[in-house]
């Protein structure tokens, strides 16, 4: 389990409405007790996260179903289904396909090779633009509903892309202050908005590599875990 909080906070809790699970669809502790989950008899997909005004639709297979929807060719049509853009009069703005479990064991005693999964994965991302995600056990799909919900919530599955993926190379000529700024967002688990704060707070990088716990997580939005991982980045 990730050291990140394994739970939607309260207020992401509140915040994404409902979870309608499939009536088909296995039980899964771990889901139900961390999620306002309601079931219901989804007309396409299997799961259909409400986030306010739109939807999520998630199609869970698992890893020996999805190599059998392949050989018999019906996994194209559930693909085709998923494109609809609204479920149970919501608007869907996502799709998502969850291989829930290890493709090795089935993919051996069915014949196919991994030509065939590979050139299946292709046209599902390529073709039907629906994004393919790998959950091995029961944990690991309780995480990507977290994730993904989470993720939601915040706006990232969708604008540019953030400038702590994609660091900016500095400029021929920049101030001290934007040469700090610069150095300070390179350093692990700090982007520009936090490198902005830091440097305001404490005025030099000097000063920040001397600062302790209890001072980092004076700043807005640095708790405990944060600190500690800024303090150990200089210590």
């Amino acid at each position: 389990m990730c050291e990140d909080n394994f739970y939607l906070s309260p207020l992401i809790s509140a915040l994404m409405l409902k979870i309608y699970m499939d009536y088909r669809e296995p039980k899964i502790d771990a889901l139900l007790e961390n999620f306002d989950v309601e079931i219901a008899n989804l007309p396409v997909g299997d799961y259909l996260l409400q986030m306010g005004d739109y939807g999520v639709l998630v199609e869970r297979k698992s890893s020996l179903d999805f190599v059998s929807s392949i050989k018999n060719n019906r996994l194209w049509d559930q693909m085709q289904r998923m494109l609809a853009d609204e479920v149970m009069n919501i608007f869907i703005k996502r799709r998502a396909l969850v291989i829930h479990g290890f493709l090795s064991d089935p993919l051996f005693s069915s014949g196919f090779g991994w030509n065939h999964i590979m050139g299946a994965l292709m046209e599902i991302q390529y073709k039907y633009r629906i994004p393919v995600f790998y959950a091995e056990d029961d944990d690991a799909l309780v995480e990507f509903f977290r994730i993904l919900a989470k993720r939601e919530i915040e706006g990232k599955n969708e604008g540019e892309i953030e400038k702590r993926w994609s660091r900016i190379p500095p400029k021929r000529f920049m101030s001290e202050r934007e040469w700090k700024l610069y150095v300070l967002s390179s350093f692990p688990n700090i982007g520009p908005k936090l490198a902005e704060e830091l440097l305001e707070r404490f005025g030099t990088i000097e000063k920040i590599a001397r600062a302790n716990i209890l001072e980092l997580k004076k700043i807005p939005g640095v708790g405990e875990k944060k600190a500690k991982s800024l303090y150990k980045i200089f210590h």
